[in-house]
């Protein structure tokens, strides 16, 4: 008797897998086939735009750029087109992975638009990043750039604004994770931006938790190095313009706290507020534009694998501006200056005198 039910419950048990297996397939097959009638495409330009939050021109770069590294499990995996236009999409639009892979062009289940959303990051990364996002590192690219600044604000030299930003993540195991705690309580990343006067991002650094404070970021990056290497090699007389909470150094400059009213130093603040506001504006359209980075979002990855999809969006916001894209601007929340940190690095005092004249030299020369 035991046996008989013992034999039951074991065929019972199989074909309930069975069953199970086959509805599996079924679904699989179902998707693959709504993905081959369905050719995105097709859609009008406008309704493809809506959906996909980039233009066709810019579609087809990234597939034609991405398809040689994409394609090598293509034999029996997803199209390169789905790849890409799902994974913009969810960056673009910010919504749950299962909401995305539904759309009746792509099709896929969650754990299928996990798996390739992971490697289109990758590819972003590897294959474009380094050609999007580029601080310039000629004489012309300096040129060129500051050029900008000086024609929309009248002041030369002026090689970026720099300034940082949290992306909210989910909250990494402790110990490690307290790391990860900025001042509002929020589990974030702090990343670092750096704008030209249009608005492109010429450098990122993602790889610091939302605790660490932004002058220590500054302090560790290559473009302070950069702009270091310049200053002492005296090549030009190139500056970047941070707030308030960043130190005052030759190739760094900050606002003049306090200054008196309608003086030469308050109209150089109001200047240097202008001009450094649009590295506030890219941090705007960068998370309204991406919304999977905006305020309201969080990224629900790793720190590694939220590092890797920040770079990736800077880089597909680039090519989002170079392609015409209409960008999307967030209302960033105010925050507060925070206290410089770290004067007692290198020869402060020194860097300080040096930095104190080159303001007040540029202040004398330009808001007299």
């Amino acid at each position: 008797m035991n046996s008989t039910k013992l034999y039951f419950f074991v065929f019972f048990r199989m074909a309930f897998f069975l069953l199970i297996n086959e509805e599996i397939r079924q679904r699989k097959l179902q998707r693959r086939r709504l993905r081959d009638a369905n050719n995105p495409f097709e859609l009008p330009d406008q309704e493809f735009q809506h959906l996909y939050r980039i233009n066709k021109d810019m579609g087809l770069y990234l597939i034609r750029q991405l398809e040689g590294t994409l394609g090598e499990t293509a034999a029996h995996s997803i199209p390169v087109h789905v790849q890409v236009l799902s994974s913009v999409m969810f960056m673009a639009a910010g919504s749950y992975q299962r909401g995305v892979g539904q759309d009746h062009n792509l099709c896929m289940a969650q754990t299928t638009m996990s798996k390739y959303l992971g490697r289109v990051v990758d590819a972003i990364n590897r294959q474009l990043k380094n050609r999007w996002i580029v601080f310039p590192g000629t004489e012309a690219g300096r040129q060129n750039v500051s050029a900008g600044f000086r024609e929309k604000f009248g002041v030369p030299d002026v090689l970026g604004a720099v300034d940082c930003t949290h992306v909210a993540i989910f909250p990494p195991p402790r110990p490690h994770g307290v790391q990860f705690i900025n001042r509002k309580g929020i589990h974030t990343l702090n990343v670092q931006l750096v704008a030209d006067v249009d608005c492109k991002i010429l450098n990122v650094n993602a790889q610091f938790p939302g605790r660490v404070h932004d002058t220590y970021i500054y302090r560790q990056s290559v473009i302070r190095d950069e702009m270091r290497r310049l200053h002492e090699q005296r090549i030009g007389r190139y500056f970047l313009l941070g707030d308030s909470g960043y130190p005052l150094e030759p190739w760094l400059m900050t606002p003049v706290l306090h200054a008196d009213p309608h003086s030469p130093q308050d109209r150089y603040t109001r200047w240097h507020c202008q001009a450094r506001n649009v590295v506030e504006r890219t941090n705007g359209y960068l998370k309204g534009s991406l919304r999977c980075l905006g305020l309201d979002r969080r990224l629900h990855y790793t720190p590694e694998k939220s590092c890797s999809l920040i770079y990736a969006c800077c880089t597909v916001y680039n090519i989002m501006k170079y392609f015409g894209v209409e960008l999307r601007e967030e209302v960033a929340e105010p925050i507060e200056d925070e206290d410089n940190y770290g004067q007692n690095f290198d020869d402060a005092a020194a860097l300080m005198r040096v930095a104190n004249e080159r303001r007040e030299r540029l202040i004398i020369q330009y808001f007299s």
